[in-house]
Parts: structure tokens; C-alpha cells; sequence
């Protein structure tokens, strides 16, 4: 076996995947069999694409939550704006 180098988040990710096929499994899952289940989706050309979206907490354009951070994005600009014309000199 050799080691990988993955950002923090993307570990967590794997984690989740390996715990969600323990629990469909029944039996302990490794980030290694996590990894083998994403690829053989990948080749099986059975491509889920919201399923595997939602494995990696993705959000789909007409999403609620897209809404809701576009108006605290623009809310917080207006916030900027405000702080930036007080203590401009």
C-alpha cells in the first residue's frame, strides 16, 4: 500500500462515504473501499450525479440554499460599504 496526500475536508468526505457503506453494508468499511466504491461508480457509467453531489455537500443551482447565501452575500457587501464610507477619511 502506498500513502495519499488529501485535503482535510476530502478526508472527511471519505469518512462519510466509508460510514454510510458500513451502515449499508453491515460489516466495517475502509477509506480504501470508499475510494474502490467512488471510481467503480465512476466506470460503471451508472453515474448518479445528485447522489454523488450530495456525497460531497454540493448544491444544486435552483437550491434554496443558493438563494439564501446569495442575499447574506449581498446583505453582507451592503455591511461593507456602510464600513467602508464611515471610516473613510
Amino acid at each position: 500500500m502506498s500513502t495519499i496526500q488529501v485535503e482535510e475536508e476530502v478526508k472527511k468526505q471519505l469518512f462519510f462515504i466509508a460510514a454510510e457503506l458500513q451502515s449499508r453494508r453491515g460489516k466495517r468499511a475502509s477509506l480504501n473501499e470508499a475510494i474502490k466504491h467512488l471510481i467503480s461508480i465512476y466506470h460503471s457509467g451508472k453515474r448518479d450525479i445528485p447522489r454523488a453531489l450530495s456525497l460531497f455537500a454540493c448544491l444544486r443551482p435552483e437550491s434554496e440554499a443558493h438563494t439564501l447565501l446569495k442575499e447574506l452575500r449581498f446583505r453582507e457587501e451592503e455591511r461593507l460599504e456602510r464600513l467602508e464610507g464611515k471610516y473613510r477619511v
